[in-house]
């Protein structure tokens, strides 16, 4: 692979790799090189790959070990690593996947101990409009370029700061940006406080990484309550103004993948039924942030 085959969004983050067949397979050198452009560039997509689930299952698992979804009634029928996002029903009327994946900026698992180091969505339908455009972009956001835009008086007031993240504040975040999901209630374990740094060190680039979002951040330890929301809203609407941005625009066929450290995400949600989407998901498990 050259890096003629590397296209940069022109984004802070994002880039398209070109002249790669992943159902023909791939040998460890070009994995490689995927994930070295992956850790390069944050967001990168493949498209034109026609895979199927063991075969998404087999690249991904190269990628790194593979976690099964915190969800798991959104799993793909006989694979424990594969999860399905889409807003298509089953004949109950019941949503077969995450019918409001993404719809807040977010981290994926930044509510686990060990948060998702990598995802990776394959396009199996994509929404579109009556012209054809296709509909549901998924935009993504630079934490790492953020933090290193920050004023250096703000580096060094969050330098040493933690923050508790629970998926009950996702939940808690889509009720009120009007998600229409039909979840089934949290369980206990589902419900648990984890604590992260506000700065996150990437464990293969060493880069730092605002690490706090509207969706998932509860309060920052040690400070009052109306100033750690304040600093938490500033610190997430810091990471996602437009320059930081690239919006990916979806194609049937596309394989993106995204670095969960050093981004963020939303899904744009500007389409409905009869607009179909349906997209595989597997997630590559992480460490415990430093």
């Amino acid at each position: 692979m050259t890096m003629e085959q590397i296209i940069p969004s022109g984004a802070p983050l994002g880039a398209e790799i070109r002249g790669i067949d992943l159902g023909a397979g791939v040998d460890d050198a070009t994995v490689e090189r995927i994930k070295a452009a992956l850790h390069a560039h944050k967001v990168v997509v493949l498209r034109d790959q026609w895979l199927t689930p063991d075969q998404q299952i087999a690249f991904c698992s190269r990628i790194g070990t593979l976690e099964p979804h915190v969800l798991p009634q959104y799993l793909v029928p006989g694979y424990r690593d594969l999860v399905r996002v889409s807003n298509v029903l089953d004949a109950a009327g019941q949503p077969i996947g995450m019918i409001d994946a993404g719809r807040v900026w977010h981290s994926d698992g930044a509510f686990l101990e060990r948060p998702n180091m990598y995802s990776m969505l394959y396009a199996l339908e994509i929404p579109a409009d009556a012209d054809g455009n296709p509909l549901g972009a998924t935009l993504f956001a630079s934490t790492a370029a953020a933090y290193d835009r920050l004023p250096a008086a703000t580096k060094a007031r969050i330098a040493d700061l933690k923050a508790v993240n629970s998926l009950a504040a996702v939940y808690e975040s889509l009720r009120r940006s009007n998600a229409a999901a039909q979840r089934a209630p949290l369980t206990e374990a589902q419900k648990r406080e984890v604590t992260h740094p506000v700065v996150r060190t990437h464990p293969h680039t060493g880069e730092k990484c605002i690490y706090v979002s509207k969706a998932a951040t509860l309060r920052i330890i040690g400070l009052p309550e109306d100033e750690s929301r304040q600093l938490i809203d500033e610190l997430a609407d810091w990471c996602v103004r437009d320059e930081m941005v690239y919006r990916h625009r979806w194609q049937v066929g596309d394989l993106l993948m995204w670095d969960n450290c050093a981004s963020q995400h939303l899904a744009v949600g500007d389409y409905a039924l009869p607009q179909r989407r349906l997209m595989h998901r597997t997630t590559v498990g992480g460490s415990v942030p430093f």
